[in-house]
């Protein structure tokens, strides 16, 4: 007997139950389309798309200073953001918008800034260096959402964007 795999053999029997194969097929449908979407998802979060993985590192250059980040972070979860400057003269200042600030908090920077001030909206770390330097933001974000925002670094702009998942 020829079985087609998209038929189902009916069996009769004596026994008074309701068959219902149309319902059993559509069922089987639907578990296979959730199968298929746990493993999109679980692949998704492999690759970095809801936390740390290497579809969320980000890498920027301008002027040959670079700034690397993670675009998606966790609620309250800490993540790195490291500066790499190139020709430094004397001095460096990072420029970090209070708009940023509400969605990430600054846990702590390496190495310490010589002061801070904040005018108009901007807080402004300044740090003595020469020559080549690294600085360490070691962050937490405090607020889901998405934030857009421009750090200056020597009035160097980048423009970074982090999406906080709860």
């Amino acid at each position: 007997m020829a079985r087609n795999n998209q038929s189902l053999e009916r069996v009769r029997h004596d026994l008074q139950l309701e068959e219902n194969l149309e319902q059993h097929k559509k069922g089987w449908m639907i578990q296979k389309i959730g199968w298929a979407i746990l493993y999109i998802g679980l692949i998704l979060a492999v690759a970095g798309i809801f936390g740390t993985g290497p579809v969320s590192y980000k890498t920027q250059v301008q002027n040959g200073n670079t700034i690397e980040y993670e675009r998606f972070l966790r609620y309250e979860a800490e993540t790195d953001m490291t500066f790499r400057l190139k020709d430094v003269t004397d001095s460096i200042t990072l420029e970090i918008p209070q708009q940023y600030l509400q969605y990430v908090d600054v846990q702590s920077i390496t190495p310490l800034p010589d002061r801070n001030r904040t005018i108009n909206g901007v807080t402004t770390y300044f740090f003595h260096a020469g020559g080549t330097a690294d600085i360490h933001c070691l962050l937490m974000a405090k607020k889901p959402g998405s934030i857009t925002t421009t750090i200056k670094v020597n009035a160097t702009p980048f423009t970074i964007a982090h999406q906080i998942y709860p």
